[in-house]
């Protein structure tokens, strides 16, 4: 059965100075919206947000905004990577960035930890494409009304940059507390923690965010080239070399505590291995003169004398003397 699909179009809801909602509905579950999240009639200039749009909304906004329709299939690709495109229009660019997914469960790729946000600017209008759930976005959008004369479009592009970046802090945060845990219960443990899987999958997801913030790199070039000097513009550089740090960090301290714990793991079993050989080394000897004496021959002139006995315990004990005075000599003991 082919969904019924309603269109319904609520104007004048009042978040901030406009927004407008349109939703369509399949049955009773939302799988579209489009909105106006802030309207500056003054500067002629407007912020509409798409929420998991459809191929045709998407080329009904390239024939308003006049957006090359090309870059259509770069936003309908889920699994695309972060990138920047300058467009027609004086100062205008579309660029795409990834932002945390809260409900990821699948770490081994940049697309499986994290949803696609693309940003449309110019300097009239502001579109953004996304199709996970970010509620930083509301807060951002309900900001301008407060204070609307010192808020234009390009802050509007910065402060949702740095909450796409922001995003990545929790699960960072989360990652270097378990990274203080297993470091501390390696050198408070005497017995070896089968820590490997888990460190395993601590650099599996720190190597797949420094891959993510490596490809973001042109994002932040593009700010830079922009206005660097404004304080909105350095606040979301700033955010993105935190995170960035960060990530570095964690990625080389799981590296050298993966490489710590194989070398203790190492040392340990050299320890076991070097008290085995002392061990065997003390009973070598003994071991072979019991065998010899043990052996069924009928001439054996030492079974006959009265001294053979304790002259054999002598011996054995002598021989272990002898190992164990040589062995606290060489420091293995």
């Amino acid at each position: 059965m082919v969904p019924v699909k309603l269109f319904l179009l609520r104007p004048s809801i009042r978040l901030n100075s406009r927004v407008t909602f349109g939703f369509i509905f399949t049955f009773d579950k939302i799988i579209t919206m489009r909105s106006i999240l802030f309207s500056d009639s003054e500067h002629n200039f407007e912020w509409i947000n798409y929420f998991n749009p459809d191929e045709m909304e998407l080329e009904e906004m390239c024939k308003k905004f006049h957006i090359n329709p090309m870059l259509i299939q770069d936003v309908m690709q889920a699994e695309h990577l972060p990138k920047v495109e300058m467009l027609n229009e004086e100062g205008g660019f579309f660029l795409i960035a990834r932002a945390l997914d809260k409900d990821a469960k699948d770490f081994s790729s940049i697309q499986g930890i994290t949803r696609k946000f693309a940003i449309f600017y110019n300097k009239g209008a502001l579109v953004t494409i996304h199709r996970g759930d970010f509620p930083w976005i509301k807060e951002i959008a309900e900001k301008p009304s407060q204070n609307q004369t010192q808020f234009n479009g390009y802050q509007i592009v910065c402060k949702l940059l740095k909450a796409c970046f922001r995003s990545f802090e929790p699960l960072v945060f989360k990652l270097s507390e378990d990274i203080d845990f297993y470091e501390h219960k390696l050198f408070s443990s005497d017995k070896f923690p089968p820590f490997a899987k888990s460190l395993y999958s601590i650099k599996r997801k720190s190597a797949v965010l420094k891959r993510l913030f490596v490809v973001s790199n042109p994002i932040v070039e593009l700010l830079r080239e922009y206005e660097e000097n404004q304080p909105f513009v350095q606040d979301t550089i700033d955010m993105f070399t935190r995170i960035d740090t960060l990530v570095e960090e964690l990625n080389d301290r799981t590296a050298t505590l993966i490489n710590l714990n194989l070398s203790i793991s190492s040392q340990r079993s050299n320890e076991a291995m070097r008290f085995l050989t002392v061990y065997s080394a003390f009973f070598m000897p003994l071991t072979f003169l019991v065998g010899v004496y043990g052996m069924n021959f009928k001439f054996m002139p030492e079974l006959e004398l009265v001294w053979a006995y304790p002259a054999t315990w002598a011996l054995m004990a002598g021989l272990a003397l002898i190992h164990f005075l040589w062995f606290r000599r060489k420091g293995w003991l």
